[in-house]
């Protein structure tokens, strides 16, 4: 029964960027004022499904039940069709975003050996994809996400959860030769750069007048300081996953 649990939440730890993209795209449209596309928010979503449950087949956990493999095969099989067909509705400026983040996804189990990559380089992507595709962007290569005022302090806040994302996976990490900054500087260090990380995302955020951007930073550098917890696979990833979700559900509550 406890493997059956454990299973369970790792399967919604590997699925619940899908709630995070959600989220994303509500922040961007509260932020810019632009209307939400659906078949942008579908390509969005069904991206992150894709990406994440490939990532997880190509690195699929030792000790797990072969239908948690089958269930991710499913996901990416479905998510990957239906995002090929809606493909085929949107304009060419857009195709341009889809295809350099999916040529960034394939490439990523290469490119994260490098030291640091793996932290700016997923939050990189989460940024611009969510500034290219949920809202209306149809420039090339949306090449103005970065212009978006709240582009900066949600950067600063992703990298700092994927920072933490990587303390359960030191070990494995070393052994696979990926630099990620733990690896490099240690827990205790580390910390510090989240903490700082946090609270740079919320002070931009506050004057920004966006609260749930600086309700979340300010949840994430608390929990930051509590790395024996964050360090559990699953339950660890889960909490700061559902911490960087907090500002979507704030807005779809109506809270801000």
């Amino acid at each position: 029964m406890k493997a059956t649990i454990k299973s369970l939440l790792l399967l919604l730890h590997f699925w619940f960027p899908v709630a995070l993209g959600w989220s994303i795209s509500l922040v961007m449209q509260r932020s810019t004022g632009l209307p939400i596309s659906l078949t942008g928010i579908s390509l969005f979503l069904t991206g992150i499904c894709a990406a994440y449950s490939l990532d997880r087949l190509l690195d699929f956990p030792e000790n797990q039940p072969n239908w948690l493999w089958y269930i991710l095969l499913l996901g990416f099989i479905f998510s990957t069709v239906l995002g090929v067909v809606m493909s085929l509705r949107i304009s060419a400026g857009l195709l341009s975003t889809i295809v350099v983040l999916s040529l960034i996804s394939l490439f990523y189990r290469y490119i994260k050996s490098y030291p640091t990559a793996k932290t700016f380089l997923v939050a990189l992507v989460w940024v611009w994809a969510g500034a290219a595709l949920p809202i209306e962007n149809n420039h090339w290569l949306a090449w103005n996400w970065w212009l978006y005022p709240i582009s900066l302090p949600l950067l600063l806040e992703i990298s700092a959860g994927c920072i933490l994302c990587d303390l359960k996976d030191i070990n494995s990490d070393k052994n696979a030769g990926v630099y990620s900054l733990p690896v490099i500087l240690g827990v205790r260090n580390t910390i510090i750069i989240v903490f700082s990380l946090c609270i740079l995302a919320a002070v931009f955020s506050l004057y920004q007048h966006r609260y749930g951007v600086f309700f979340s930073s300010l949840i994430l550098a608390f929990l930051s300081c509590s790395p024996s917890i964050l360090s559990k696979e699953a339950i660890g990833p889960l909490l700061v996953d559902m911490t960087l979700t907090l500002p979507g559900i704030l807005i779809f509550t109506k809270v801000v």
